[in-house]
């Protein structure tokens, strides 16, 4: 059941990392439900970076679901408020299902930063995201 792997980020429970969570019969108030989030970094409580992963063919389609957009744009306006900084992107895979997608290389297609969803450049990593962040949070003096 435990593979140990003492590389930080890795996969720690490779059996239980496919099990989904159903959020059925969760629904609430103006039929809205619970949201996943694939990825979140907390920076000493002084910054948020937050990430969500989708199929290159579904984003194609339709993009981000309306609802979930909207949920990322209340977080990340939430921080902000609260005079933290804080962005989020969207990134993309084409990934086989049995297949562990390596997150630090899939290409970013939407960053939201400072009020504004911006389309981000056609080869602009996760890793280049986080490191775009991490620069503008020092330059900013901000503790990370």
């Amino acid at each position: 059941m435990y593979e140990a792997n003492s590389i930080r980020g890795s996969i720690k429970f490779i059996d239980r990392y496919k099990q989904l969570i159903s959020f059925e019969g969760l629904e609430r108030h103006r039929h809205i439900t619970p949201m996943d989030i694939d990825g979140f970094i907390d920076y000493a409580g002084n910054a948020f970076f937050y990430m969500e992963c989708k199929l290159e063919s579904k984003y194609i389609e339709t993009g981000l679901d309306m609802g979930q957009k909207y949920a990322i744009e209340h977080i990340i306006n939430a921080h902000i408020m609260a005079n933290k900084m804080a962005a989020a992107i969207i990134f993309i895979h084409n990934s086989n299902p049995d297949e562990i997608i390596m997150a630090r290389d899939m290409i970013v297609k939407e960053f939201y930063f400072d009020h504004k969803w911006r389309m981000a450049n056609d080869s602009c990593t996760v890793l280049d995201a986080i490191e775009w962040f991490e620069k503008h949070c020092k330059k900013l003096n901000i503790y990370i």
